[in-house]
């Protein structure tokens, strides 16, 4: 499945528009449309590689807001449709 987001290169790029492919769902996920998401200090640290080593190209962002659009077979919690904040 294709995806875009804005995505941090090397520690000192800022962000830029990317196109990914994001591995198939398996059995215990859940896939979001996500509506908004919010980029705090911790996402800046992690990306400017203050708190240690990071992994490239890296995707900031944590507290999203979407609605579940996929659920893998043993998923009970959650439903196709439902809206979720992580």
């Amino acid at each position: 499945m294709k995806t875009r987001g804005l995505v941090v290169n090397h520690a000192s790029a800022p962000l830029v528009p990317w196109e990914f492919d994001r591995r198939d769902l398996g059995p215990d996920d859940v896939a979001l449309d996500i509506a908004y998401a919010g980029i705090c200090h911790s996402d800046i640290h992690q990306a400017r590689e203050e708190w240690g080593p990071a992994i490239f190209p890296m995707v900031p962002g944590h507290e999203i807001v979407g609605t579940v659009r996929e659920v893998g077979p043993s998923v009970t919690k959650f439903a196709v449709g439902d809206r979720i904040g992580v």
